[in-house]
């Protein structure tokens, strides 16, 4: 398995289309209505579940989002958001931050080992540990920082070639490795299912995978699939779109993976 990929994964980590097949965005959205409709689904999710609804974390995705649109989700009560690339959290979040100290970053998509120490400097929570050199240079950040942002492994459940995540069979070894050897705080898991079909096997291979290392968190569920993966065990959902609609088209830069 190459090391450190920087090929972009063509399933979005909210659940959306890849950048290239996007349609344009039309008017802006309502961050605080689409946040009181997502609120009452994923309530209704947890009951039916048989789950305490507020029970499960909502964590909007506001990748390539400006941040006016970002702060009327603030402004609406949202506090967990989460970007895919360090250069753009950087450039957006330390004003927003300013004015809405108790919001948490969590760091989605595939990170660059060489930005390890921007990651951890930057975040709260980190949902791609994915690789052996990856884990510890993380380590090495967390151990000359003293910063300890949570640790979500990634499982690529379905061992598709172009996305990101342990293979299935290295997971057990590797989850070891990262608490064993690394000392990373890893709190639970996260899977993206392969786009267009039934997530639910992928979620509770992810949810079996989980129990058996004793971790109690699962990142897994976005816009088009949250209420299955709360069904299935999920603490964690990522929603970009239901919340914020069409991700901006980008024009040129780098790839999506950071």
């Amino acid at each position: 398995m190459a090391d450190d990929r920087n090929v972009p994964d063509r399933t979005a980590p909210d659940g959306g289309l890849p950048d290239s097949h996007r349609p344009d965005p039309g008017p802006a959205p309502d961050p605080a209505a689409r946040l009181d409709v997502l609120t009452r689904r994923l309530d209704e999710a947890c009951r039916r579940a048989g789950r305490e609804p507020g029970s499960v974390k909502l964590v909007a995705v506001s990748k390539y989002h400006p941040r006016e649109l970002v702060a009327a989700a603030l402004d609406a009560g949202q506090r967990d958001f989460a970007e895919s690339r360090v250069q753009e959290a950087r450039a957006k979040w330390p004003p927003l931050r300013a004015r809405y100290p108790d919001v948490r970053l969590h760091l989605v998509g595939s990170l660059q080992t060489k930005k390890a120490a921007a990651a951890v400097t930057g975040f709260d929570v980190l949902h791609s540990v994915d690789r052996p050199r990856l884990a510890a240079a993380l380590a090495a950040a967390m151990a000359r920082t003293g910063r300890r942002p949570d640790c979500f492994v990634q499982v690529n459940t379905a061992d598709e070639p172009h996305k990101s995540g342990i293979p299935l069979e290295a997971a057990d070894a590797f989850l070891k490795e990262c608490r064993d050897v690394c000392g990373l705080p890893v709190v639970g898991l996260m899977c993206l299912p392969p786009y267009g079909r039934n997530p639910r096997p992928h979620f509770r291979l992810l949810r079996s995978l989980a129990a058996a290392h004793g971790l109690t968190q699962l990142s897994m569920g976005m816009s088009a699939d949250f209420e299955a993966a709360v069904a299935e065990g999920a603490t964690v959902i990522r929603v970009g779109r239901a919340l914020f609609g069409p991700r901006p088209r980008r024009t040129g830069g780098p790839p999506a993976a950071d």
